[in-house]
């Protein structure tokens, strides 16, 4: 068994300090469910007592419906384009060598690497010399674009523990290139396309740096949230907050399940 040795002066060894690293992430998340439940307008932590009716307030509040059903919108719209995009795109980079595929696969990864400010002010300055006025399409295309490589990093992974000879003997029994992608490579990667579009839909819609930039005039749902902060400072927002985390966390656990996050931190692929 490894041995951690502890660290000079502070007798703390690295996995105390991995341990209490996590504490640190957990805390604020269970801080703001616990003040959600609090009956009091105050937001008060501790709680002085239990109450859902902040959730109430939040799914009856007009504003929140519209834009929890914008958001949904834009989200599945650029979770389906991202799965599409994703997939041809890892089953070419990861199935085939070409010159110049370093360079493909890194502007694939690009949107993940550069911040989201320079993102959403990139976008608003294209659409804005294309003409694109239309806010819907302007969101959803820019969602559609940063969610991609989450798509490619975990269909990658998929396609590069499947094995390729199940493809080889679909196309020497006669199958069509395009015959072996439907019927035998899309069936086998099923789970990371699955997990893929569960990425792509939760990085969607909790996205708002770059929707604050091309919201005009229906904003999404952190859109929303912002714009309810800056007047009112009940619960609501950490009710909302809550089951925006209770969603998030199901489909991270779904992608572990399905794909399994070393895969895709070791690179999916894209650099094998």
């Amino acid at each position: 068994m490894r041995r951690f040795d502890p660290i000079p002066g502070l007798g703390l060894t690295p996995r105390l300090l991995t341990v209490a690293a996590c504490l640190l992430l957990v805390l604020p998340h269970i801080v703001v469910a616990l003040v959600s439940v609090d009956p009091s307008p105050a937001a008060h932590f501790p709680p002085q007592g239990f109450s859902f009716k902040w959730y109430l307030n939040a799914f009856t509040r007009p504003a929140f419906r519209e834009a929890l059903g914008f958001s949904m919108l834009v989200a599945l719209g650029a979770a389906a384009i991202a799965l599409v995009a994703g997939t041809l795109a890892s089953w070419f980079i990861v199935r085939h060598r070409f010159p110049g595929r370093g360079l493909v696969v890194t502007l694939l990864q690009l949107p993940m690497m550069i911040p989201e400010v320079v993102l959403g002010l990139g976008f608003l300055i294209l659409f804005a010399r294309a003409q694109l006025y239309a806010s819907v399409l302007n969101i959803l295309l820019a969602h559609a674009v940063i969610t991609l490589p989450y798509a490619v990093r975990v269909i990658s992974a998929n396609l590069q523990t499947t094995q390729r000879s199940l493809e080889e003997a679909a196309l020497v029994l006669g199958a069509g290139p395009l015959r072996t992608f439907w019927k035998i490579t899309l069936p086998v990667i099923q789970p990371g396309m699955i997990a893929a579009g569960v990425f792509a839909f939760v990085v969607s819609f909790d996205n708002f740096t770059v929707t604050a930039f091309l919201v005009t005039t229906r904003g999404t749902l952190p859109i929303e949230i912002y714009s309810y902060i800056r007047t009112e400072s009940d619960p609501t927002i950490a009710a909302i907050s809550t089951v925006l985390i209770l969603v998030s966390l199901t489909g991270l656990l779904l992608v572990e399940r399905l794909v399994g996050f070393g895969r895709i931190t070791q690179g999916g692929g894209l650099d094998k």
